[in-house]
């Protein structure tokens, strides 16, 4: 498996969690709320809240690396 392709299903399983989790705390604390706000508020929270694969250029040529805002420094293949 390509290390592109392995970086961007870990971006996708962190969205996943991050996705869930939001929704689980909306949806004990927020009971009124209806399900489709709930869901359109976990979502754009997760999408701002999960890692982010980018390419970047280089000296050496085009560089990928995965952007986090909990991670001081990117991970580069």
């Amino acid at each position: 498996m390509n290390k592109l392709t392995k970086f961007r299903m870990l971006s996708f399983i962190a969205f996943i969690i991050i996705f869930f989790i939001v929704w689980a705390i909306i949806n004990f604390t927020f009971e009124n709320l209806h399900g489709a706000f709930k869901a359109m508020i976990s979502g754009g929270l997760a999408a701002f809240l999960a890692p982010r694969v980018q390419t970047s250029k280089t000296q050496s040529g085009m560089q990928r690396q995965l952007k986090w805002i909990f991670l001081k420094e990117p991970i580069s293949i």
